[in-house]
């Protein structure tokens, strides 16, 4: 199968700077990409390579298996690209209606386009809107309308430049939502870039999380999740902690000694002999029957649900923290700790700068 984007080895350099390097990234045809990053991680310079609106310095860039720039000789501009494009400040025609914003962008010869601008507007939920113009709607809205005109011009890929980040709470839940089954039901290819976590659990098939200028990782959600690749993609993906320790070595993988025992974490084996430390927040927890790691709880509230207990460790000057569906009393306690939730990077690394 021809992948719907597929970049390789691509860089881009702005004032002399390098704000992209050594991308490599594909995307199978019906998926749907999260590019997520801090701002000022190269997310938006990456978007508009792909858009044609900036030209790559190094590497290729093919959209449907046709070659749209490869740095030298073949550059495919912009609006010859076959895309749909959102962007966040939701860019409509403000003197046209809302149908006639999306039946514009239909392509040439669409029989009945009144009709067929209308589905599209009904399938983002907002057909009762049809006659209005942009600034009579809210901006949910207006995102949902400038949804719908991008994919009126059947695009081979749809690209969304943060398109919920200027939205409410419940607006940005509701439109993730009605994006997602939208593009399943198309069956199009889409690339959102996004600094929020939520988009990629939400969203993606797939993601790719940039760093400087630099792809840390990219797979599906729940590889994120399980096995971060640096603590970059740790904290990203909502793991607690960063405290320095100390680990042994076993057998080639590193050891912790945590309130008298040895735990073993996931991941590859740090340098040195201090390390990292993150964890899950449920990798901690009051352990059942009173068997487990000796420790104090120093510290409880309740947050969205459930609550967050810290943990003094025995013995040592380490504090670890987690949560519970039940409160516990302070003082002292047992608590279990699940490996699988730990993860131990470098303690000073290139992930880090």
């Amino acid at each position: 199968m021809t992948p719907s984007l597929d970049i390789s080895n691509a860089a881009r350099r702005l004032g002399g700077r390098a704000v992209l390097r050594g991308i490599d990234l594909a995307l199978d045809e019906g998926q749907f990409l999260v590019l997520a990053g801090e701002s000022g991680s190269g997310k938006t310079t990456m978007l508009r390579m792909i858009a044609g609106l900036d030209r790559a310095d190094a590497g290729c860039i093919k959209i449907a298996g046709a070659v749209v720039d490869d740095s030298a000789r073949i550059f495919v501009p912009a609006e010859r690209r076959g895309l749909g494009m959102v962007f966040q400040d939701f860019a409509l025609w403000p003197h046209l209606s809302c149908l006639e914003n999306v039946a514009l962008a239909l392509p040439a010869g669409t029989p009945k386009r009144n009709q067929a601008a209308l589905a599209l507007l009904e399938r983002l939920g907002v057909a009762a809107m049809a006659p209005r113009r942009p600034a009579q709607l809210s901006g949910g809205q207006q995102q949902r309308v400038g949804i719908a005109r991008a994919l009126a011009s059947r695009p081979r890929l749809l690209l969304l430049d943060e398109p919920l980040s200027s939205l409410d709470l419940e607006s940005r839940e509701m439109l993730r939502e009605e994006l997602r089954e939208t593009v399943r039901a198309t069956g199009i290819s889409a690339v959102l870039v996004s600094h929020d976590p939520e988009d990629c659990w939400k969203l993606a098939d797939k993601v790719a999380v940039l760093e400087n200028g630099v792809i840390r990782q990219q797979g599906a959600p729940v590889s994120l999740w399980q096995a971060p690749s640096s603590s970059y993609i740790a904290r990203f993906t909502g793991a607690l902690g960063g405290v320095c320790v100390p680990f042994m070595v076993q057998d080639g993988s590193p050891v912790l000694e945590l309130g008298g025992q040895r735990v073993m974490p996931c991941g590859p084996l740090p340098k040195g002999t201090n390390a990292r430390l993150f964890w899950r927040g449920d990798a901690i927890r009051p352990a059942q029957n009173g068997a487990g790691i000796f420790a104090e709880a120093i510290g409880l509230n309740f947050e969205a649900g459930r609550f967050h207990i810290r943990w003094r460790l025995a013995g040592q000057p380490l504090t670890l923290s987690g949560y519970s569906q039940s409160p516990v009393s302070l003082g002292p306690q047992t608590i279990s700790i699940d490996p699988a939730g730990l993860f131990l990077f470098d303690e000073t690394g290139a992930d880090d700068t």
